[in-house]
């Protein structure tokens, strides 16, 4: 299901790339359900997962061949007890909101996943301890045992990173208008309709962002 829900984000985010003719595009898909909390910390349902991968970068990502590869995170390095995992963050990355994302705000975005009421998340980030800041681009994340998963739980919503100032501003209110790091920022969402979201100028990946809205 996972690499179901890749294929159909790379349409989202790529699928026009073959012909620079698409320029200013607009991309319609239909769900089979209509997606649950606009929350990466909240969500439950699988439909709201492929909505994620148009707004909400993570630490990591999975490839078409199933292995880990780097997105907000460059690199990762395992102590020899295999009891924390360091993780070295992209630099010059921005939230919708225009903010930074750095190391205080991978910190805020995993403990929010790990202590918030009502998080999903929690159950997977289980052997997580505490999150350290290393230093402004470097996370240190210390385990109460190893745990060899933790990496894949990173590729999806659980290594999902938010942005700290829009999400303490919104409270309970943030799934009505997900503030993250993807290619695309959000604008609308009417339940049983539609969601809509739209290029994000300042994406770090933007040159490979081909689709408008």
């Amino acid at each position: 299901m996972k690499q179901a829900a890749r294929r159909i984000a790379m349409a989202i985010l790529f699928g026009l790339a073959s012909s620079a003719a698409f320029a200013q595009t607009q991309l319609r898909i239909g769900l089979g359900d209509d997606p649950d909390a606009m929350d990466p910390t909240l969500s439950r349902f699988y439909t709201t997962r492929i909505v994620f991968a148009a707004l909400c970068d993570k630490l990591f990502d999975i490839d078409e061949e199933g292995g880990i590869v780097p997105q907000l995170g460059l690199t990762h390095e395992t102590a020899a007890d295999g009891k924390a995992v360091t993780i070295k963050l992209r630099p010059g990355v921005k939230f919708h909101d225009g903010e930074p994302f750095d190391a205080q705000a991978a910190k805020y975005s995993l403990e929010r996943h790990m202590n918030m009421k009502g998080s999903f998340r929690k159950p997977e980030l289980a052997a997580v301890d505490t999150v350290e800041v290393v230093d402004p681009l470097t996370v240190k994340l210390n385990l109460k045992q190893p745990f060899s998963p933790l990496l894949a739980q990173l590729t999806d919503r659980a290594g999902m990173m938010v942005s700290p100032k829009a999400a303490e501003a919104a409270g309970d209110k943030f799934s009505l208008k997900p503030v993250c790091a993807g290619p695309y920022k959000f604008v609308e969402r009417v339940p049983q309709d539609r969601i809509v979201v739209e290029r994000f100028p300042d994406y770090w990946n933007k040159d490979h962002v081909f689709i408008d809205k």
